[in-house]
């Protein structure tokens, strides 16, 4: 039977392999080692582990470096998005020279989840780099037989 969340799921880590692949194959290289940095830092996804139990979905996110305010999450009673922007800058001055360093980059991921959630009692929190959700997962009605007659 088709699942198009399973679908979605295969071709993301297809796309995700492809990606790595291309990435690792010199002839493809973008410059020096800081621009391709640069480039991979701007296309970047979090990792995202997924787990359910009987009462809820919990989403985990390696999302280093960033601000809680910078995280946008989006919810839908299906469907999981997670994004930012980040922007950094540093600037040291001593002696005969200036040092500065602009950083930018984005994050963006977008998963279909396992079971319809309740979108109000949903929680996140950020610690330590790492971005946790929990979401509660709706009733499921049972399925209650029918005579024809």
């Amino acid at each position: 039977m088709y699942d198009p969340r399973k679908f979605e799921e295969m071709m993301n880590r297809m796309f995700d392999a492809l990606d790595m692949e291309l990435r690792s194959i010199p002839l493809l290289s973008l410059g020096d080692d800081t621009t391709m940095q640069r480039t991979i830092q701007r296309r970047r996804q979090p990792f995202i582990d997924i787990v359910e139990t009987d009462k809820e979905v919990i989403a985990t996110a390696e999302m280093p470096g960033l601000n809680k305010e910078d995280i946008d999450i989006s919810l839908t009673d299906d469907n999981l998005e997670i994004s930012t922007s980040t922007k950094h800058e540093e600037e040291k001055k001593e002696k005969d020279y200036i040092y500065r360093e602009r950083r930018s980059g984005s994050y963006y991921r977008s998963i279909s989840l396992p079971s319809a959630i309740d979108v109000d009692s949903a929680k996140a929190s950020y610690n330590n780099g790492v971005l946790e959700i929990k979401m509660s997962k709706t009733e499921i009605k049972k399925k209650t037989p029918l005579k024809v007659e």
